[in-house]
């Protein structure tokens, strides 16, 4: 298969590749930091549960391009082969190394073929709206000598969760809803959508060196696209970005993730209904003893069972704590108002003031649980909101709580 670049894969990751006046800067970075790069800056419409990679862990990288030519100038990059190699000018028809990693079954149902050397991205993440989204572009060694000749690399993007029965593929054509292949998107198909990268001769008049192909290396790839799917608010779903090689293991094909556009881009969804729903689910372990709905916000009163004149939480309080933990951390951009209340025993001011230590203490637990002290508010009532106004043991023991108020963004304070 034609003459194949020869390049060691000993050299690291962090490198500048300059060619001409073009250049793209590559950096190793943690699975983690790749994932929270693709998120906007100071949103709150979607937060990253768990993320994981499989494959050489020469086959993603992220990148700077400082390129007017490219569809995106930053962002991730996940090929078939090094990542690293996008960089170099594109004088080469058939740049490729085999990375001997497996492919990916789920590839193999796509593209007919078994699969190799597959580069696999998994995201689990909930989002606050009706729909997310990220900005992607395709690009291939394939092009244009393997259009139709059944070595069509292959890449999807996994849905995975509520209200999908199956694993959906997101990476589609918008006008037809045909999958993203060499074979799809090309110069004779779909060529709205296609790039051709020419073959880079050196500097000369008429190519001066500030040219697409002075800087890539790929034949040929796709204008900039867009995935989205529908999901439901407040629900943990999967997205799993996957390439691999099909028919040969060489001939790299790539796919670059623009940064920073990882979004819940639907519409902004009440979340009463839905938490309410999830705390009733979570009734047993929570042990709440009174759940109401106020606009957008829901409140329920939790006994946490403060001995007499005390604020600290015992130990029978912390599962029931550790699920409302969990349940802030599911509504991630839920605040949170905490009302402390005692019993009738001592004056009004002594009181007010045992009941703001008994929020606190509250809010200083969740706060060790990971939750953001930022998303916390107190209130102490004292003696003033009892539940009950027997003067028995068990009524003031019964009054001796805190109130737990959760609101979303459609609430104000």
């Amino acid at each position: 298969m034609s003459i194949i670049r020869k390049i060691t894969l000993a050299f690291p990751l962090l490198c500048l590749i300059l060619s001409a006046q073009g250049q793209m800067l590559f950096q190793s970075k943690s699975t983690r930091q790749l994932v929270s790069d693709m998120l906007p800056r100071n949103s709150f419409g979607i937060t990253i549960v768990d993320c994981r990679y499989r494959g050489h862990p020469k086959s993603i990288s992220s990148f700077v391009a400082a390129s007017e030519y490219l569809p995106i100038q930053t962002g991730i990059i996940m090929t078939t082969g090094v990542a690293t190699w996008a960089g170099y000018p594109n004088d080469s028809g058939s740049s490729g190394c085999a990375m001997f990693t497996p492919g990916d079954k789920r590839l193999d149902s796509i593209a007919g073929a078994k699969t190799t050397d597959a580069a696999i991205l998994e995201i689990e993440f909930i989002a606050n709206t009706d729909e997310m989204s990220f900005e992607y572009f395709f690009a291939s060694e394939e092009y244009p000598e393997y259009v139709n000749k059944g070595v069509n690399d292959v890449f999807a993007f996994f849905v995975e969760g509520p209200g999908y029965d199956t694993l959906c593929n997101i990476a589609k054509l918008p006008t037809t809803g045909e999958p993203i292949t060499v074979d799809h998107v090309n110069a004779n198909r779909n060529a709205d959508f296609y790039i051709e990268n020419k073959s880079w001769r050196g500097y000369t008049i008429e190519n001066p060196g500030n040219s697409l192909a002075s800087i890539f290396q790929f034949d040929g790839m796709t204008k900039l696209l867009e995935a989205k799917a529908k999901i439901r608010p407040y629900a943990t779903y999967k997205l799993i970005m996957a390439i691999s090689d099909v028919g040969d293991n060489i001939y790299d094909s790539g796919v670059f993730i623009k940064a920073h556009s990882l979004t819940s881009s639907g519409k902004l969804q009440p979340i009463a209904p839905y938490l309410k729903s999830e705390i009733e689910k979570r009734k047993h372990l929570i042990g709440f003893d009174r759940i109401r709905v106020e606009g957008d916000a829901v409140g329920f009163d939790k006994t946490i069972h403060f001995d007499f004149n005390s604020y600290e939480i015992l130990s029978e309080d912390t599962t029931a704590l550790n699920e409302i933990a969990e349940l802030l951390k599911l509504f991630f951009d839920a605040k949170l108002k905490l009302i402390g209340h005692t019993d009738d025993v001592g004056s009004d001011e002594y009181n007010i003031d045992l009941s703001l230590h008994r929020a606190q203490s509250v809010s200083d637990y969740l706060q060790d649980c990971g939750i953001d002290k930022k998303r916390i508010t107190i209130e102490g009532k004292g003696k003033r909101q009892p539940l009950t106004r027997a003067q028995t043991d068990a009524a003031r023991r019964m009054n001796r709580r805190v109130e737990f108020v959760i609101y979303g963004q459609q609430k104000k304070e």
